[in-house]
This record gives C-alpha cells, sequence and structure tokens, in this order.
C-alpha cells in the first residue's frame, strides 16, 4: 500500500462542517506551489490545511509500505508533526494503524494530530468529507476515524434557547366555526397573544467501533420547555441507538428511538401527553461539484394518554439535496411525504411538502440565510359536524443568522424567525404565527 497520493496541477474542493441543523460551507481553490499567506484569506484555516495535505502529495518517499519499515513511517510522521503538520502525520499515522491495529505507536501519534488539529467535532467533519472525496485511502481515514472514538467515546452537549411567539398558545385565528347546525364560537378563536418561553436539552453519546467504519451510537438524552401557561411547558426525555455504516460513497445509518413527552397543568386539562416508538433509515450520496443527497425514510407509532383518537403510526420519506453557490453560499431544496393512520378516520391523513432554502454570508462575521416551503394535507374522512373532509394548506418563511464573532465559549449563537400560516376549510385549524429562537448549543 502506498502512502503516496499524486496531486493534479490544480485542485478545488468543498467542505462542509455539519452541526445541528447547519451545513456550513467552507470553500477553497488551491495551487500546487499555491504559499501558505494566499491560504490565510480562508475562512477557516485548519480545515483548508488538512484538506490540502489529504489531497496534496506529502513529500514521502515513493516506496511502498511493504518495503518500508513501520519504524522507518513513524519517522516520517513524528517529522511531520514535529514540523506543525498534523494533517500529513495523521494520513501516516492511520495508514500503520490500518495494518497494526494493536501498535500503540501509531494510537498515540493519531492522538496528537487530533489534538493539534482541534475540536473532535472539527476532526470528524474533516474525515467524513475525506471520505467521500478521497476513497482510495478509506482504510486509512477508518481507522483514524475508529482511534479518535476510543480517544473520546462519550461526547456531552447541551442546548438553550429563548423562543419568542406571536401565537404562543397556538389559537385558531377564526372566531367562528360555521356548520350546517348553525355557527359556533371558538373558544380563544382570533386571540392570538405573544410569549416567550425558554427551551433546553441535553444530550450523552457514547461512540463504538467494533471494525473500522461499523460504528454504533448510544444517546440518552433530555429536553423541554418552560413558559408562563403551565399547559405549555413540557419535558421529554428519549433513547436511542444507532448503527453508522461509515465507508464508501454513500454512507447510511439506521437508528430506533424512544421518547416519552409530557405536558403541565392541572388535573382538569386534557394535555398531548404521548409516548412514541420509531425507526429511522438515512443515506447520503455526495455528487460532483460537493453536492450532497440525504434520503430519509421511517415510521413511528404515537401513543396519546389523554387524546386516545391521535395514537397511531405515522410515516415519512424526505429528500433533500444540496449544492454550493460560489465559494461560501449555498441552495438546498427537497420533499417530503407523510402519511399519518390515527384510530379516528377524518384525522388520518396524506400529506407532502416542498422547500427551498439559500445561505450565504452577509457581512464579515453574520452568516444569512432564508427558506420557504409549501405543503398540504388531505384528510380520508369528513370532519364531524362540518361534513367536509379537511384541507390544510401551510406556507411559511424563514430567517437566520449566525453571529461568526459573537462566540459564547467557543460557540457562535444563531437566531432563526419562521412566519407560519395554516389555511383549513374546518376554521378550527387555521393558525397564524411567527415564532423565533435565539439559540446557543456546547459541546464537551
Amino acid at each position: 500500500m502506498s502512502l503516496a497520493i499524486t496531486t493534479p496541477p490544480r485542485i478545488e474542493a468543498r467542505l462542509f462542517l455539519h452541526r445541528p441543523g447547519v451545513l456550513r460551507p467552507v470553500s477553497f481553490r488551491l495551487a500546487e506551489r499555491q504559499s501558505t499567506n494566499a491560504m490565510r484569506h480562508r475562512s477557516s484555516f485548519h480545515m483548508i490545511w488538512l484538506a490540502l495535505a489529504l489531497a496534496a502529495s506529502m513529500l514521502l518517499p515513493t516506496r511502498s509500505f511493504a518495503e518500508q519499515t513501520v519504524s522507518d513511517w513513524l519517522g516520517v510522521a513524528n517529522a511531520q508533526l514535529a514540523q506543525g503538520k498534523p494533517g500529513r502525520a495523521l494520513l501516516i499515522f492511520g495508514a500503520i494503524a490500518a495494518r497494526h491495529p494493536e501498535f500503540s505507536p501509531a494510537q498515540t501519534g493519531l492522538e496528537q494530530s487530533f489534538k493539534k488539529l482541534g475540536s473532535v467535532r472539527r476532526n470528524e467533519a474533516f474525515l467524513r468529507y475525506a471520505l467521500a472525496k478521497d476513497p482510495k485511502h478509506e482504510d486509512t481515514l477508518l481507522a483514524a476515524w475508529q482511534a479518535l472514538d476510543r480517544m473520546h467515546p462519550l461526547r456531552f452537549s447541551v442546548t438553550a434557547s429563548i423562543l419568542p411567539s406571536s401565537n404562543v398558545d397556538h389559537v385558531a385565528s377564526e372566531r367562528y366555526l360555521v356548520t350546517d347546525f348553525g355557527t359556533f364560537l371558538i373558544d380563544s378563536g382570533g386571540n392570538e397573544t405573544s410569549g416567550v418561553g425558554l427551551g433546553y436539552g441535553a444530550k450523552l453519546d457514547w461512540f463504538v467501533q467494533p471494525r473500522p467504519g461499523h460504528r454504533i451510537r448510544l444517546r440518552a438524552s433530555f429536553a423541554g420547555a418552560w413558559y408562563h401557561s403551565a399547559t405549555l411547558r413540557y419535558s421529554e426525555p428519549a433513547l436511542a441507538v444507532q448503527y453508522q455504516h461509515l465507508g464508501g460513497r454513500a454512507p447510511w445509518s439506521l437508528e430506533a428511538y424512544i421518547r416519552d413527552r409530557r405536558y403541565g397543568g392541572g388535573s382538569q386539562d386534557i394535555t398531548s401527553d404521548n409516548f412514541t416508538r420509531g425507526v429511522w433509515f438515512a443515506k447520503a450520496w455526495r455528487s460532483a461539484g460537493a453536492g450532497r443527497t440525504l434520503l430519509r425514510l421511517g415510521g413511528e407509532y404515537v401513543n396519546y394518554s389523554e387524546k386516545p383518537y391521535l395514537t397511531g403510526p405515522r410515516y415519512r420519506v424526505d429528500l433533500a439535496h444540496r449544492t454550493r453557490l460560489g465559494r461560501r453560499s449555498s441552495l438546498s431544496y427537497g420533499l417530503r411525504l407523510e402519511r399519518a393512520l390515527p384510530r379516528k378516520d377524518y384525522h388520518r391523513y396524506s400529506g407532502a411538502e416542498l422547500r427551498v432554502g439559500i445561505e450565504r454570508p452577509l457581512i464579515e462575521g453574520l452568516r444569512g440565510g432564508m427558506s420557504l416551503s409549501y405543503g398540504e394535507r388531505h384528510y380520508d374522512a369528513a370532519f364531524p359536524i362540518v361534513g367536509v373532509h379537511r384541507r390544510d394548506r401551510t406556507a411559511s418563511l424563514g430567517l437566520s443568522l449566525k453571529l461568526e464573532r459573537a462566540k459564547i465559549l467557543g460557540r457562535a449563537p444563531r437566531i432563526t424567525c419562521t412566519a407560519r400560516r395554516t389555511r383549513s376549510n374546518v376554521a378550527l385549524y387555521t393558525t397564524n404565527s411567527v415564532d423565533c429562537a435565539l439559540s446557543l448549543k456546547l459541546d464537551f
């Protein structure tokens, strides 16, 4: 196995850093003899420099791995590390670890390389990107990824958010329900009131790779929200187990989960308490031009303790594509299909939603995004009293800002606002709202 990588005269690549809800694009263009000063104009120096180490010639001897001793390669790798080139060192240590998994100097070298390259999140983002762009070094990269999970098997994250809304109680926007039996006044209809909630969450992940590229993730999480009205407050513990197949150009995963949502309120309140169990399958393809297509499909069974007429299975297929526009902008679009089969036939529906979004830098230190969506739901049976099959049409406009310079414990806060309008032929379900969130996620 040779560690030398032939490099074309000019290289152009695209790197995505995945964050929850965000794929942050980092673009770069490198010439074979490009100087270090030119690279400093990029937004993420470490990731660009690491990608150069993967794509460019590593300036190593041209003899194959078998023709050199392990000590020769260790010497070269340690020299690269000493020269401040941990990306190149990582590839060599990873190649040694792929052939000799229990060789401790290689594992130690990988650990030192990862530390110099940055956080676990940045290391994992690069390994995921590199596997898609350079599959001929899959064994090397998967061995390095296995070492990363062994070094950091437990990972903890917390989220906090401020949640203002123009219709915090989610009441109907119409005041009257017109039926063949007369006109009825909708309780609180048309009386939207604004309010603010506080969201919070925590996740504990445990990762293990019994074999390189075969990854198991166990997750325990807790989420919730606090509002002035007790009936809006909720808490939701959850457990999930996921298998991830990391290798190849189309990695995939399979996840099973359970979660239990409980609302506040008094003994006389009828709440939406529910227990959910589900399974999801996801597969990703990276296309030419650094585009990415993601397919997610699955189903879940939701059991409502106080609203049994809503109990039943739900199924969803979600197809999304993301591509770059220029060097630092991105365009995404997708389609979602869903089918819900609760106990009452007039609550069963088939639905579809189209969405499109764009994200780009606005000014230095500020990144913005805009999204549009339109969806419809068609219900199976006539709604009681009204006598028509319910049909909902929902349109939304979303705006987001990421404050890249306003770092809190090393992470940038994000502001999102979504204006949503649902029109229904059953007035009970016509709603208008503007919901915002100022959120922050911290990894430990």
